[in-house]
Order: structure tokens, then C-alpha cells, then sequence
């Protein structure tokens, strides 16, 4: 028998050249694979519990998340049935005399300052010797609450009526006196006022000026162009220009002149307001 004469140094430099050759035959097939798998350069999808959908999150060219301080983004999908909030119709303080205060939930009360804004459900109330003027966006209305007035802003609703935006506003005076100065420029908007009276109602364009309590005392003052509805459960009574209703009387009648001297200058001083440039220009917007 003729004896294996090769030496180990040769057979380790046989096997060593073997598996060279072998690695040069898979490694196309490795680098294909991984091209395969690699995500866009630049994007790259991340799934987390916390989400309701994937994020997109800025990627290195080696497929991998950025640095945070290398400029790292995120972006969340945008869902296309949420309401836009800066849409929704809001109120404004537009100046706060004496203790003036303010809650979300009616529980919690915080100190009402100038340029606060109010959202539905909020609750304002007024001290001794008080008072607060408040805008509300998107229907060039101001409410000025007399000392002694709580109100709640029961609904701000907007909707769209022959391709223009409306938007019905309901408050809901619990005690005290507001007055109201009207400028409405959309004729399907409604403002309206809950009270022991029932509801006051002031729908249509143009100017509309009034006084009422929580007591159900109601007055339209002269120069208004819209008169007042109040919708009893009973009947409804149209309060027009230079009229007041009593629930007592159940009835529209002239109003005294030398009685309202002081408020019809207080409504003045309120429609004015309305009249600001600045605050004409809030009800336009958003």
C-alpha cells in the first residue's frame, strides 16, 4: 500500500482554498437578500403599541432610524374625520372689571382675565360690582355680564347652510342681567338665550341690541334691526325696536325711555366694541 505523503501544511492550504471558492458562490446570493430586505433609503416603517397605525420615521442610509440630532421626523397619519379645532366657533374676553371668574367643569373656578378663551360647556360669573364683556367668534356678537350674572355657554354649534357657514350659539342665563349686541352678517345663524321666560331667540342678519335677565325681564332697544322671539310654552312673543316683555304681561310693550337711559348708554358703550376693527376682524376667522 503507497503511504499519504502530503503534509498537514498542504492539506490546511487545500481546505482553506475549498472554503474561499464555496464563499464566493453564496456570497451573490447573501447581498441579494439583503438589498431585498432593506427599506427605502431616507423612510423606514415603525410599529408601535402605543399607536394606532405606523409612523414614519427619518432614516439613515443604513436603513436605520436617524439621530434626533441629525434632524429626525415624525409624522402620524392624518385621520380625515376629525373636526379641524381651530374651525370650531369660540368666545373671547374682551375686558373683565371686579372679581370675574370661569370654570370647564363647574367644580373648579379660576380668575377670568382679558383675552381668555371659552370654549362650549364653559360657566362665567360675575362678583359685586363686576362685570365682564365677552366676543363671540364667527358671529360678531358681544354679551356684556352685569355685576351678580352667571351664564353657561350651552352650545356653539356651526354648520354649513346654502354653502355659507352658520353657527347656533345657546346660553343659559341662571342669574343676573347680560346685554347683547348683535352683528350678524349670515342670515341662518341663531343666537339664542335660555331663562326663566323661556327661550329668546335672535335669528337673521343685520344689528340687533338687547337687555335681558334671568327673571325673564326683556328689552329690544331702538336701532335694532332683528327683533327678539320669545318662545314660551305657552305661545311666542315678537319683541320688536323700542320694546320690552314682562312675564307678568306676557306682552310686548313700548318701553320707558327715562327708565333705560343709563343702559341704552351701556349699550352704546357695547356695540362700539362690536364695532372695533380688531374684533370685526376675529369674527372672520376661524
Amino acid at each position: 500500500m503507497k503511504q499519504n505523503t502530503r503534509s498537514p501544511v498542504v492539506k490546511h492550504v487545500l481546505h482553506t482554498a475549498l472554503a474561499l471558492a464555496m464563499l464566493q458562490l453564496c456570497l451573490p446570493a447573501v447581498l441579494h437578500a439583503q438589498v431585498a430586505l432593506k427599506p427605502p433609503t431616507g423612510l423606514m416603517l415603525v410599529s408601535s403599541a402605543d399607536t394606532a397605525g405606523p409612523i414614519v420615521v427619518a432614516a439613515s442610509d443604513t436603513g436605520y432610524p436617524a439621530n434626533n440630532s441629525q434632524g429626525a421626523t415624525q409624522a402620524r397619519p392624518v385621520s380625515t374625520q376629525s373636526p379641524d379645532p381651530a374651525a370650531q366657533p369660540s368666545a373671547m374676553t374682551l375686558s373683565t372689571v371686579g372679581k370675574c371668574e370661569y370654570s370647564e367643569d363647574g367644580l373648579t373656578f379660576t380668575n377670568l382675565g382679558h383675552g381668555q378663551i371659552l370654549e362650549q360647556g364653559a360657566i362665567v360669573r360675575t362678583g359685586e360690582a363686576s362685570r365682564t364683556d365677552l366676543f363671540f367668534r364667527r358671529t360678531g356678537t358681544t354679551v356684556r355680564l352685569q355685576a351678580g350674572t352667571e351664564i353657561r355657554i350651552e352650545k356653539m354649534d356651526v354648520a354649513t347652510t346654502d354653502g355659507a357657514p352658520t353657527v347656533h350659539t345657546l346660553i343659559d342665563l341662571r342669574t343676573g342681567r347680560i346685554f347683547t349686541v348683535v352683528r350678524s352678517e349670515v342670515a341662518g345663524s341663531v343666537f339664542e338665550i335660555r331663562n326663566a321666560a323661556g327661550r329668546s331667540v335672535v335669528e337673521g342678519s343685520g344689528i340687533g341690541r338687547y337687555i335681558i335677565t334671568a327673571d325673564g325681564a326683556h328689552v329690544v332697544a331702538a336701532g335694532s334691526v332683528i327683533p327678539l322671539k320669545v318662545i314660551r310654552e305657552n305661545g311666542i312673543t315678537v319683541v320688536a325696536a323700542g320694546q320690552q316683555f314682562d312675564t307678568k304681561d306676557g306682552k310686548a310693550l313700548a318701553a320707558s325711555p327715562t327708565l333705560w337711559v343709563k343702559d341704552m348708554i351701556e349699550l352704546d358703550e357695547l356695540q362700539a366694541a362690536t364695532e372695533n376693527p380688531a374684533a370685526t376682524e376675529l369674527s372672520r376667522k376661524p
